[in-house]
């Protein structure tokens, strides 16, 4: 009888490769590949390693260089469970209930917000670089409970929909946006939730003073040709991300040290 473990090595790539995904889709398959959500499912589940490209040795969890380019997060600086990489696989924290893929979280899955801005995370006292290891940016030295804020993996059951309501809210916004002539103030509400009132002024200008419940990047402006843009951002407890698409691309660089094209372009690691 044959060997099936060489069958399958044989059949994956070549003996020595240690690869979670041996083939990615092009971005013509994504629109007719019909086991489009199995493998969706095969990348949820899959335990990355560096051949994967895991890990990111001269990279923040954040997206920027290192504070310290001469101690890049490699050996046993690889992975570090405050300020991450933290995680070989999506599935390692979203699991709950009954252990199925997509899910939320046991305690001890939960993430340290803002702990990627650091490099790795000692909290030793011996470190004056900021956001090295200790020092936050004030030069103020971080501790257990003042270095990150602890949150909950989010839950992905239903997340599709939840974008899909998030859209037809912002869409529904920018509407009523839409009718503001200067001198107007409009209330601002969908799917009988109240998002306050906006106001274009006399001279052009939005005000936002009064807008509730979306966050700042929602509201820039500089004057009537540049309004805010009003989208609802159903992610993260500060409403800061507004697709599963950003979701992702923040995820897999942050847990997982994965930098894709789409977010820091080609070649990124070659510039730093």
């Amino acid at each position: 009888m044959p060997n099936l473990t060489l069958f399958v090595l044989l059949a994956v790539g070549q003996l020595g490769e240690e690869r979670a995904v041996p083939r990615h889709l092009s971005d013509s398959e994504l629109f007719t590949l019909t086991e489009l959500l199995t493998h969706g499912r095969l990348l949820f589940a899959a335990n990355w390693t560096e051949q994967d490209g895991g890990g990111r040795p001269l990279s923040k969890g954040n997206g920027r260089p290192l504070a310290d380019l001469t101690q890049p997060l490699t050996g046993a600086r690889a992975f570090n469970r405050i300020s991450g990489p933290d995680a070989n696989s999506c599935a390692g924290c979203h699991n709950a209930p009954y252990g199925i893929s997509g899910g939320g979280g046991d305690i001890v899955t939960n993430v340290f917000v803002l702990g990627q801005r650091f490099d790795h995370v000692t909290f030793d006292p011996a470190d004056k670089l900021p956001t090295r290891g200790t020092l936050t940016e004030e030069n103020t030295p971080a501790t257990l409970q003042t270095v990150a804020n602890l949150r909950a993996s989010t839950g992905m059951f239903g997340a599709g929909y939840l974008e899909m309501l998030a859209r037809e809210m912002t869409a529904d916004l920018q509407r009523t946006r839409g009718l503001c002539k200067p001198g107007d103030t409009r209330t601002l509400k969908s799917k009988g939730i109240s998002f306050g009132t906006i106001t274009l002024t006399s001279t052009g200008l939005w005000d936002v003073s009064k807008v509730t419940g979306l966050p700042r990047l929602s509201l820039l402006s500089s004057g009537s040709h540049d309004p805010p843009s009003l989208v609802v951002r159903p992610w993260h407890q500060a409403a800061n991300v507004v697709s599963l698409r950003e979701f992702s691309n923040n995820a897999y660089n942050h847990h997982h040290g994965i930098q894709t094209v789409e977010r820091f372009g080609a070649g990124y690691l070659e510039m730093l």
